[in-house]
């Protein structure tokens, strides 16, 4: 009766640590996310570093757009984590 019990409190435990994972779409959106960041901030920085002032503030410009790109995608993660957790 004991081992029944185990078996049941860890099968319990397993299906409870399953409802908590990130969902596979959320976690790619957050890679793509910071990916896309990252690349924001150098074309950010690059644009501090152009001698020509109308490179740097397409550059600048550019980057905007990239980071704006970045915060929709983490936002979408941040959906699909919440439905995800609402399923369960």
């Amino acid at each position: 009766m004991k081992k029944i019990a185990i078996v049941l409190a860890a099968a319990t435990l397993v299906s409870l640590a399953a409802c908590k994972q990130n969902p596979p779409a959320a976690a790619n959106l957050d890679a793509t996310a910071a990916n896309l960041q990252d690349q924001a901030d150098a074309m950010a920085a690059t644009a501090d570093n152009a001698a020509n002032a109308a490179a740097a503030n397409a550059m600048d410009a550019a980057a905007n757009t990239v980071g704006t790109a970045a915060n929709k995608l983490d936002s979408a993660a941040d959906k699909i984590r919440a439905e995800a957790s609402n399923a369960h």
